[in-house]
This record gives C-alpha cells, structure tokens and sequence, in this order.
C-alpha cells in the first residue's frame, strides 16, 4: 500500500523541500497508521524538524549513524532516511514484522528491542538517537536507566532526543478531547504528576508498561543531575504539537 498525501499538505518548513524524496509505501498493519496519510506524513514530519534544529541548536554536523529507537514500521524512519541519504541508520522495536519492511523499504539495519532495559544491546555506536514515543510508556526509574542506556549508545557529541507527555497531554484528558488510560490510573497519575513532577500507571493487563506524564521541572532537574550531557533544547508540543521533546548532547560539561 502507499500513502496518498492531500495536494494542500501542509508540512514543516525545513522538511518541504524532502516530500520527495520520502518512500510512501505503508507496512501492512502499521500500528501507527490511522486511515490519515496526511496526519502520517505530518508526524515524521515533525520528528525530523525536531531532530534538524536540535542539530543545529548543538553546532554539529549531519549524522552519519542514526538509532531510530522504537521505530515501528518506519513512521519517522522514512524522513531519516530522506533527510540523511548516505547515513547508516538502524531500526528497532519488539515486532520482527515492522523491522523487515524498515530493512526492506528504507535500507536500515535493524534489530529487535526487547522489553528489559537493562539487557538491550546496540550493534554499534550513534551520532543520533531519536527515541519518539518511548518515555512515554515508562516509569520514572525506567526512565532514567533508558536515557542511560541511550547515553551509552552514542559517540562523542552525539545527540538524544527523547519525546515525554507533559502539559498538554493533561489538558487532553482532563478535557475529554482524548483518553490515554482509564480514570482511576490516570487520577494516579495526575496526583504523582502534581506531588513529584512525574506520573505513572500501567496499562490493565500489562505490567511495566503504560502511561506517564512528566512536567518540564522534572525533566530540567534531571539534566542538571548529570554531568555528563549539555542540555540542547527542553520544548512543549515540539512533536507533532503534542509531545514535549528533551535533546540532549553526550559531552562532559561542567555544572
């Protein structure tokens, strides 16, 4: 199947010039597909607008190793592979169907994820890490040990940039305008979001994985803990106007 883009799609400015070069073939069962090729189209869009500016807010060149972490079928993988045509990109995820067709349709070495964080390995070394959707899902402890793990994938300079529920994802649900997880977790959630900066609930069922929401206070706080990355950019609705993005540098940096 291939994606059929509105003639009036409207997309980052700094991604226009590369809809192009951008593959449209669609992984059957792509979980993150809707029906909404120009909504798909837009949201890896918007990853790679972010991940352009935080490279150029950390004065570095273009990547030459790229991790799209939690790939899926390639929502955002397609716009690296665009936007970084020479680069050696690698895939991962948990579905050994999504990692064939990001083998297959955007030459990206991939591999499978695995749900312990303390047992991920990566075949190699990073100028960039995009971890979109990740954090998430995960507790605070998972984190930290997450964006450790990440920290010790890249090379020197090397960029991370992870995307968090924060502000608005509250607004939504308090709302109604979206339901993330049921009322009872979610009035968890929002009491460790307003006590501690960060809350988590599991989903029903699925222990160890569900939904947080994390202030900017917490993630800033974070950072500054560490000596061993500069902070890029803290932004609200960076991605896809809805998620916040934290990008970060590996370099040691005195506090």
């Amino acid at each position: 199947m291939k994606l059929v883009a509105a003639s009036n799609l409207v997309l980052p400015r700094t991604t226009t010039n590369l809809i192009g070069e951008v593959s449209l073939e669609l992984c059957p069962g792509d979980g993150m597909y809707d029906g909404n090729p120009d909504h798909y189209l837009y949201c890896g869009a918007s990853a790679l607008s972010v991940i352009l500016s935080a490279i150029d807010l950390a004065a570095i060149a273009y990547p030459s190793t790229i991790l799209d972490f939690g790939a899926g079928a390639g929502r955002v993988t397609r716009w690296l592979r665009a936007a970084f045509p020479a680069a050696s990109i690698d895939a991962c995820d948990l579905r050994e169907h999504d990692m064939t067709f990001c083998r297959e349709a955007f030459s990206a070495r991939t591999w499978i994820s695995g749900t312990d964080i303390d047992l991920l390995q990566a075949p190699g070394k990073y100028d960039l890490i995009w971890l979109g959707s990740v954090a998430t899902h995960l507790s605070s402890e998972k984190v930290v040990r997450m964006l450790d793990k990440a920290l010790s994938w890249t090379s020197a300079m090397g960029l991370v940039l992870i995307s968090f529920h924060g502000a608005y994802a509250l607004s939504r649900q308090e709302s109604g305008e979206f339901r993330y997880i049921d009322d009872a977790s979610w009035s968890s959630i929002k009491t460790s979001y307003h006590d501690t900066g960060f809350g988590y609930a599991d989903y029903r069922d699925q222990p160890g994985y569900g939904i947080s929401l994390t202030k900017l206070s917490w993630i800033a706080e974070l950072i500054e803990s560490r000596s061993d990355v500069r902070l890029v950019a803290l932004a609200e609705k960076a991605w896809d106007g809805h998620h916040d993005i934290l990008a970060i540098q590996s370099v040691a940096y005195a506090r």
